[in-house]
């Protein structure tokens, strides 16, 4: 008898959830979005952005007359609670909110909408883009700062010079190429890969998520709790730390190195150091400090 009053619950809430999306579906149609402003200060140096639920797309233009701000994509009817887009003395603001979606509704369309900045082509003293579930595309640019975040969505960072950078994101990967200066990652879950950075520093925290540095110089710093470290470079020429919980430390180079000092440890996993060394090391003055530590995962220093 319990059974059959289960089985009779469960039917109505189904009978319930087609019912709730039938008239969802009804009551709010798909609408197509192509909402543009046009930018008109030429004194523009500093750029923010803040949006919800929206994919974001930098956009370097050549000439002012293609400079704008775009929101584009499908959505429902009346899904933007804010749209907006400030001009105030050197700042480009702009600001996107959608309308609360309540923890539980049997909604099931999901709008998508994509936010392009259309940016003159300049130095830029700040760009600063923050998404609570977007997406974050960056091409093309040059900025003393440099400030990405999202809470969910992966970052890809392509051809930029900045004196500092700062890319974090919950949950998402991070994707950096032809990238410059100063840099700094954070993801709690997701992976981090780089390919062409010849930073000054690079300090790269992930807590659930691997680490994949290619063709990287300048002092790195790399920490994760679940991952692998897997660092390629030209030579060794600059101090190394590298630490993760659970997970393989790997580093390549080109050349092998005259001046290290290897500080290595492991609690469960080999040591491999160009295949002559199975522990800490000194090789000719040790003036760079290599130290890298994993509790339960091998450590390989090896040319390719």
């Amino acid at each position: 008898m319990v059974k059959k009053l289960s089985l009779l619950a469960l039917l109505l809430v189904f009978i319930g959830a087609i019912g709730s999306a039938m008239t969802y579906g009804s009551m709010n149609k798909e609408v197509s979005i192509n909402n543009k402003k046009q930018i008109e200060n030429e004194n523009i140096t500093s750029i923010q952005v803040n949006v919800d639920s929206t994919d974001v797309e930098f956009i370097p233009v050549p000439s002012m007359d293609e400079a704008r701000v775009e929101l584009v994509g499908k959505g429902v009817e009346d899904t933007i609670k804010d749209f907006s887009v400030k001009e105030e003395a050197q700042t480009l603001s702009v600001s996107l909110q959608r309308k609360n979606t309540k923890w539980f509704s049997f909604n099931f369309y999901t709008p998508t909408l994509k936010l392009k900045i259309f940016a003159p082509e300049k130095m830029y003293s700040g760009v600063k883009i923050k998404g609570f579930s977007s997406d974050i595309l960056v091409k093309n640019l040059q900025t003393e700062t440099l400030d990405l975040g999202t809470d969910s969505g992966d970052v890809k960072v392509m051809n930029i010079t900045s004196e500092k950078m700062n890319v974090k994101t919950f949950s998402g990967d991070v994707h950096l190429e032809r990238v410059q200066g100063e840099i700094k990652t954070v993801t709690d879950s997701g992976d981090l890969n780089v390919h062409d950075a010849p930073a000054t520093s690079f300090d790269a925290i992930t807590f659930s998520g691997d680490i994949q540095l290619k063709k990287i110089t300048g002092t790195l710093t790399t920490k994760t709790d679940s991952g692998d470290v897997f660092i390629s470079t030209s030579e060794i020429s600059n101090p190394i730390y590298g630490k993760t919980f659970s997970g393989d430390i790997k580093i390549h180079s080109e050349k092998e190195p005259t001046d290290i000092t290897f500080d290595v440890s492991t609690f469960s996993g080999d040591v491999n150091l160009f295949d002559k060394y199975k522990n800490n090391a000194e090789i000719g003055k040790g003036t760079i400090l290599i130290q890298l530590e994993t509790d339960s995962g091998d450590i390989t220093v090896k040319t390719r």
